[in-house]
């Protein structure tokens, strides 16, 4: 049984979470994107749901001891992004890569007991979707998508402006396609798209191509900083993997025919390195060219989108409820 949506028509102030295996990030900002404040914490190592929800309940505190003395308002509403399979039917997560123990947790529910507020949320990709049509130059026309990389390849859908969503939470899940004919031996396993284009893929490229020019301690944040800074090693694993993302694109490019495709930070740092050689493998693969390809573009937020990703679910919410009165 869906959860009843909160009956909130206006908000002065959000409290917004953006939540992965790696942080989390705790923002007060307002309805127009503005952020005041923020704070970030590293996910403790067990990230049992309940160790999270007090790290949220604990860190949410600080901030907001932090925006009381400044005689801020208490937030009207908590807004969520996360990674891994979110029902926004049931309020359930269903299963996150960040978070192997978690098996349908109630995540919607416990947030508004322990916040006694309304609460949105939506996961990563659709989050940053709605960001780029809330605050970015994309044109919500038509059919949009939107491929986020960490901690896996997701793509988020949205036709003229409302945002594709499945039960379970399951859609876009386009890392886990299969890209290999055998097994890789150290894995013992296929490989997926997720092994290449994810940011664990561009660090497990870069040993595995390159294991002379990287060390050990080596993370896809690192391969797009090297790339950033010029580094033909890190530039020929960028290359590579823009490729192996652009042929298997292809089906998706047929099936929808989206007017765009964005690819969201960290990724998008890089882009004037990965956009060109992305489009060139996707029109080979798909046999499409000119105005018949969708543009390929990048987000343009740089290091404040896990903080406009945060707010986005509750803003657009917002919006869209003020829109229908």
């Amino acid at each position: 049984m869906p959860d009843m949506e909160p009956v909130l028509t206006s908000a002065n102030s959000i409290l917004g979470l953006n939540l992965d295996g790696e942080r989390l990030l705790i923002v007060y900002g307002s309805p127009s994107g503005m952020v005041q404040e923020r704070l970030s914490v590293s996910t403790p190592a067990s990230r049992s749901f309940q160790a999270i929800l007090k790290l949220i309940t604990t860190s949410a505190d600080r901030l907001l001891m932090i925006t009381q003395a400044q005689h801020l308002p208490l937030p009207d509403c908590v807004s969520v992004s996360i990674t891994g399979n979110y029902d926004p039917f049931s309020g359930i997560l269903e299963s996150s890569p960040d978070f192997p123990e978690w098996k349908s947790e109630p995540l919607k529910s416990q947030l508004g007991l322990r916040f006694n507020l309304p609460v949105f949320i939506e996961q990563h990709p659709a989050a940053g979707l709605l960001a780029e049509m809330l605050f970015g130059s994309t044109d919500a026309s038509g059919t949009q998508v939107y491929l986020s990389f960490n901690p896996t390849l997701r793509a988020s859908f949205s036709l003229n402006g409302v945002i594709y969503q499945s039960p379970g939470g399951s859609a876009g899940d386009i890392g886990k396609i299969l890209v290999s004919e055998t097994p890789d031996p150290r894995l013992n396993r296929y490989l997926t798209l997720n092994d290449y284009v994810s940011l664990n893929g561009l660090a497990f490229q870069a040993l595995r191509l390159q294991p002379s020019h990287w060390d050990l301690t080596t993370t896809g944040s690192k391969v797009l900083q090297a790339a950033s800074e010029g580094d033909p090693y890190a530039l020929e694993i960028l290359e590579r993997t823009a490729k192996m993302l652009g042929v298997n694109l292809a089906p998706l490019i047929h099936l929808l025919r989206p007017r765009q495709i964005t690819i969201a930070y960290p990724v998008s740092l890089v882009a004037a390195n990965f956009l060109p050689p992305l489009r060139a493998a996707a029109a080979a693969a798909s046999g499409l060219g000119g105005l018949e390809l969708p543009q390929f573009t990048a987000s343009q937020f740089g290091h404040r989108q896990p903080e406009l990703e945060a707010l986005a679910p509750a803003i657009s919410a917002l919006r869209l409820r003020a829109s229908s009165r």
